[in-house]
């Protein structure tokens, strides 16, 4: 007979089965990341230079080896391929689900750690990112290996030099995977912790001698190297312009807000939103967590803050912060399920706010335009998501947990089935570089808007030539020839005086302009592929193969 521990292991195994591995590689490679990551993992394995990460055939800094050789490593052993190259985030993603399992039950109790596990593993940022290339997600593993090595190191007073250089070990890995935040983050919470709570630092003793020395050998050597060969180059890219840069510079505007992470963690948290909101409301109103709640508080408290002064914000930055959310809200809806609800208002706040996300998740799938290719799973999210309001309603708390964790693998296994064609077409350079491949005529050069560039050269294998607004269109240089335009199209005119066809992508807001410009009189073969045009550019005066097919179009957006 099994167990209840072992039970609880294969649910859980069930559950990261149907959100991580499920299809992982039905996708084409979601643009812009996943792509740049593909591409500097096949050069690294195609070259078997595993030292300097690359790009284009030049080295490039972006982020640390570890991750590239996780990636590299996948290619040399199983193939290439859109499955391989997600291998190492859903490995990760499931021993993290796995390692918040086994320490909530060690803070807590067996029902609070699977209940955590299971709010981490189905919640709809977790599920989503842990399906796509991301440093971030063996990142936020590392991270939790090293906070919960500290806590352990604070109660195991026989064992603390093995949870010290345990804990200081895994910042190590942390910073080889994407650099000296992988030492700031558990620092800030370990630190936060200490004094709130009146401890003693445990940064000293034999243990964390040794972690130190287990942390040189882990960082130094690549460091190192690095350093000794690219030492200014290194210096500028990787110190300079991705850590330091970020943090003082807005890579992206538009998501340079202070409600950023908490809108973040809140939609990101569904189907747990209600939980969210009343684990917030319990500390607001000065409500006593116990340490190991509070250690978590401390965690996720600091990093929310630095992230929120960060200038440069993206949704993968703030990936690490469901560990210590999920924790927070199994611990929470253990009490839950032990005590009931404490008074009416608690009870009335928390069937608002389930109502909430499924008003949400229906809205997602028959109002907002961005959500277009997930009508389908939006809806049946929704659908999952009122019939846990009913189970609520009637007092069934466990059979409403069950329907919440559903609604969130429902949702995806909607995108990756019926909606899978209008997503790729949305988000992924695959089937555009499918229709180039298809038109291309011998070594025709081929034009693209910098969004879908890197995506268009790891699946086509040919040159590509960016087609830009300005000389400089990525954050981290590229080698890469760039066509610019403007109100002269002077360089598109030189381009197509040297080229008389060019195959050209662009996003649809490009196109509009570029042909309010004029930059492309004769755009033929001209195809829609999501929100990307696809289209044969002729120069002005150059004869027409008999052997093509050529749709002409007018010179206006479509």
């Amino acid at each position: 007979m099994f167990s209840s521990r072992k039970i609880d292991f294969l649910v859980l195994v069930i559950f990261c089965a149907a959100a991580f591995w499920w299809r992982l590689g039905s996708l084409g490679l979601i643009d812009p990341d996943e792509p740049f990551y593909a591409q500097t993992a096949h050069e690294m394995a195609q070259t078997g230079d595993w030292l300097t990460p690359q790009i284009y055939g030049k080295p490039q800094f972006e982020k640390p080896i570890l991750y590239y050789w996780l990636l590299s490593g996948s290619f040399k052993m199983l193939g290439e391929s859109e499955f391989t190259g997600r291998l190492p985030t859903a490995v990760f993603s499931t021993a993290l689900v796995l390692l918040t399992w086994s320490f909530g039950c060690a803070v807590w109790n067996r029902r609070a750690g699977f209940l955590a596990a299971l709010v981490l593993a189905t919640g709809l940022i977790f599920c989503v990112m842990s399906r796509l290339m991301l440093t971030d997600v063996p990142l936020a593993f590392f991270l939790a290996g090293a906070v919960f090595s500290y806590w352990f190191a604070t109660r195991d007073h026989e064992k603390r030099n093995y949870w010290l250089v345990l804990h200081v070990a895994c910042t190590g890995l942390a910073v080889l995977t994407k650099g000296p935040i992988g030492s700031l983050i558990p620092f800030m919470a370990t630190v936060a912790f200490t004094l709130t709570t009146r401890r003693k630092l445990l940064f000293s003793g034999k243990g964390f001698w040794w972690g130190l020395a287990a942390y040189a050998v882990i960082v130094v050597p690549w460091y190192g190297l690095m350093f000794a060969q690219h030492a200014r180059q290194f210096w500028e890219e990787f110190f300079v312009r991705d850590n330091f840069l970020r943090l003082i510079h807005a890579e992206h505007p538009a998501n340079n807000h202070i409600w950023y992470y908490p809108g973040l963690l809140l939609v990101g948290s569904i189907p747990w939103l209600p939980m969210v909101v009343m684990a917030v409301w319990r500390l607001c109103r000065g409500w006593r967590a116990n340490e190991g709640e509070w250690f978590q508080w401390c965690w996720l408290l600091t990093s929310l803050v630095f992230l929120t002064i960060a200038q440069s914000k993206l949704p993968s930055y703030g990936f690490y912060l469901f560990v210590p959310l999920g924790l927070i809200i199994g611990h929470t809806l253990d009490e839950f399920l032990e005590r009931g609800f404490v008074s009416v208002a608690e009870k009335r706040t928390v069937i608002i706010l389930s109502v909430v996300q499924c008003l949400i998740g229906a809205l997602a799938g028959s109002l907002v335009k961005v959500a277009r290719p997930f009508e389908a799973p939006a809806l049946f999210l929704s659908a999952l998501l009122a019939i846990g309001v009913f189970f609520l309603l009637t007092g069934r708390l466990r059979s409403w947990l069950l329907a919440n964790a559903a609604s969130s693998i429902g949702l995806l296994a909607g995108a990756l089935t019926i909606a899978t064609p209008a997503v790729q077409a949305e988000s992924s350079a695959r089937p555009v570089a499918e229709a180039l491949l298809r038109m291309r005529h011998d070594d025709e050069p081929i034009l693209c808007g910098k969004f879908l560039v890197r995506g268009i050269i790891y699946y086509t294998h040919a040159p590509v030539t960016v087609l830009a607004k300005n000389a400089q269109p990525f954050w981290a240089a590229h080698p890469l020839p760039v066509v610019v335009w403007g109100k002269a199209q002077k360089e598109i005119k030189e381009f197509m005086a040297a080229h008389p066809t060019a195959l050209c992508t662009v996003r649809k807001s490009e196109w509009k302009t570029l042909a309010d410009l004029g930059a492309f009189p004769k755009a033929e073969d001209f195809q829609e592929i999501g929100e990307n045009v696809v289209f044969r550019a002729r120069a002005e005066g150059s004869p027409k193969p008999a052997a093509w097919t050529v749709n002409a179009v007018p010179n206006t957006a479509k």
